[in-house]
Parts: structure tokens; sequence; C-alpha cells
């Protein structure tokens, strides 16, 4: 199995293999592979060999957009967390490349990706019917504008004098608990106390996102300074071990930002909860009963059905999050804290996507200027 979404693996011989997209060679978009006894020496020839085919590329010059993809894809290759590669990935094999890979990089303009935005927004779909949603082709065209930066910085074209435009994509409001229902739940969580319900109280009380629950270690929980190290997140990359069946697999990943790599002080009304379940917990996962970790889909279910049991309407997992962040303000917790408890990199995520100000909270504060 692949290990951290790095594309190094354990053979069944005992050696280590490390994989690697060559293009400079052959011309065509392939894999080679470097061998070792151990995951660094491994780990060690895979830099040095992306390098190289790095170097070998550029030296021949690159003619088509598609080759700057590949360079582009290479370089960054062991900096990209398993989940953001296996999405990146995805969509340059299934769209970047077979739609516009071919094109000469000379007659790659802006007016040119403009046009390609408009038709993946009408026509973009694999089945050629409908077009694909503008979160999807915004996706697509972060990819292409970083491409493009990359290339300039690498003196492989110049940079655009017009703008390059990214579909602009309507902000959904998100759900959150009130004050109510969360305290309902929260009381039945707390006597139908269990691995799966401790979980969810994890997000609510702290905000983890459902991947750092599902990843969370005991070893990572400071029982003696009240303290929670996030390390680890679950997520989905593509599989690249042919002895496994699945398209993908799920890997215990870094978290998806440096941000993200957080220490959570334990709110006293948790920490009792945390220690009666270590106790009686063989795992050394907090929220599974058995070695290995709990799968994000799993544990989603298992919160909706507390949803059900308890009348709330269905809403997603991540609005636990929404909520933890919508009651920090309500609170009075400020702005920069909330951010790092939620580990992003700057307040700006924190306020545009995360904060939901109720109704009685504007009033409370339109009635300050009265008094």
């Amino acid at each position: 199995m692949p290990r951290r979404g790095d594309n190094i693996r354990k053979r069944k011989d005992g050696r280590w293999e490390g994989r690697y997209k060559n293009k400079a060679n052959t011309g065509k978009s392939g894999y080679c592979s470097v061998y070792g006894k151990t995951y660094g020496e491994v780990k060690k020839k895979l830099i040095e060999a992306i390098k190289n085919n790095y170097v070998n590329l550029s030296s021949e010059g690159c003619k088509t957009f598609g080759d700057v993809v590949i360079l582009w894809q290479q370089h960054n290759s062991l900096s990209q967390k398993g989940a953001t590669k296996s999405k990146y990935d995805f969509l340059i094999n299934r769209h970047i490349i077979p739609d516009i890979g071919s094109v000469k990089l000379k007659d790659i303009t802006a007016t040119y990706l403009n046009n390609y935005a408009e038709y993946k927004m009408n026509n973009g779909r694999l089945n050629g019917k409908n077009g694909l949603a503008a979160s999807y082709v915004r996706s697509i065209m972060i990819i292409i504008s970083s491409v493009l930066k990359f290339a300039v910085e690498e003196q492989l074209c110049s940079p655009f004098r017009t703008k390059i435009i990214k579909p602009s994509v309507e902000k959904k409001d998100i759900p959150v608990l009130s004050v109510v229902q969360q305290k309902q739940y929260e009381e039945y969580l707390i006597r139908n106390l269990n691995l799966s319900n401790l979980g969810i109280l994890l997000s609510l009380y702290c905000g983890l996102r459902i991947g750092e629950v599902c990843a969370l270690k005991w070893e990572n929980i400071d029982f003696e300074n009240k303290v929670i190290h996030i390390r680890a997140t679950v997520a989905r990359v593509d599989n690249t071990d042919k002895s496994i069946i699945s398209k993908s697999i799920l890997i215990i990943d870094k978290p998806k930002t440096k941000a993200s790599i957080r220490d959570i002080p334990i709110p006293s009304k948790l920490f009792p909860l945390l220690y009666t379940v270590k106790e009686k917990c063989f795992s050394e996962y907090v929220v599974s009963d058995k070695s290995v970790f709990v799968s994000p889909r799993s544990f989603e279910y298992r919160y909706h059905r507390t949803l059900k049991e308890c009348n709330i309407a269905p809403i997603n997992f991540h609005a636990l999050r929404h909520t933890f962040a919508t009651r920090c303000i309500e609170a009075g917790v400020d702005i920069k804290t909330l951010s790092e408890i939620l580990g992003h990199s700057n307040v700006s995520v924190t306020l545009d996507t995360y904060v939901h100000s109720s109704m009685d909270l504007k009033r409370l504060q339109l009635e300050k200027i009265c008094s």
C-alpha cells in the first residue's frame, strides 16, 4: 500500500518501490520505478529521479501545453498531499490533457482558455452531454492558472496581459444546529456515549474535520496537559497497488495544510468523556474498536443515524464544524483564536466560510448602537 500518498510502497518481496511519471524519454505518459531496502532510501532515489526527469524534459523544450503540465506535476509531486494530488491528477488526466494537452504552448492565450472554460461550463461532461458545475470548472481553471504561472517562472512562456476567468461559485448557506437543537443533541450523545458519539462531540466541541476525527489516535491526546494534537487525517487517494482491485484507497495522511497541524485545548465538558471512553477502549484509534481506523463514509453513516434518532433534519457532518465556529463567535471568541483552532491559514477563510451570524446575534449587535 502506498505510504502517505507519495507513490512509495512496500513490495511482497520485502523491497520498497517508488513510482514516478515519466515522459522525457518515451514521449508517452507512463511510470518508472526506483527500488531500495528502506522507505528512506527509496524516497531519496525518487526525489533524484524526478529531478533528473524534470531536467531532461526541460532541456528538450516544452512544445505543448501538456508538456508543461507534466513538468508542473513533477515539480509539485512530493509537496502535494494525497487527497489533493488525487484530485489534481484526476482533473488533469480526464479533462485538461485530453482537451488541450496537445495544443502548442505558443497558441495558448487567455482568450483561448476563457473560451475553454465556457465550453466546459456548457458541454464539459465526459459523456459530452451538458456542462460541468461552476465549482468543478473553477478547479480545472485554478490548475491551469497554476501551470501557467509555473511556466512563466521557468521562462517557458510570457505572462498573459489578459486575465484568465475562473467561474464564480455561488456561496451556499450551510445549515448549522440551533442552540436548542445542539443542547438536545449533546444530551443524547452524552447519554448514549460510545466511540462514534464521542467523535461527534469532538467536532461539536473542537471543530474537527471528519477525516481528523477518524485518524485521531489516543497517543495524540495529552491527558496531563489537556491538549489534543491534530497530526493526521484520513484521505482517499488513487490506488497504485495493482494487487488491490479498487481504484482508490484510504490512507492516513498529513493534514491538508501546515496550519491544520495544530494543538487544541480540551474543553472541560469534553475531558471526562474522553477519559471515560479511554478506559474501555483497546484500539489505538479514538473512534474505532478495531486495529484499523474507521472510514469517513462509515462514520458519517453512524452520525446520520444519531440525527434520525434525535429527530433532527439531516445535515452533513461538516455542518458540525460550522456549528462550532458559530457558537464560538456568539460566545465572543476572537477570530484569530478561532482561526487557529479550526486550522485555517488566515482569518479571512474563517470569516468568509465558517462564521454564520444568527438573527439574534445581529439584533444584539445593532442594539449596541442604541444604548
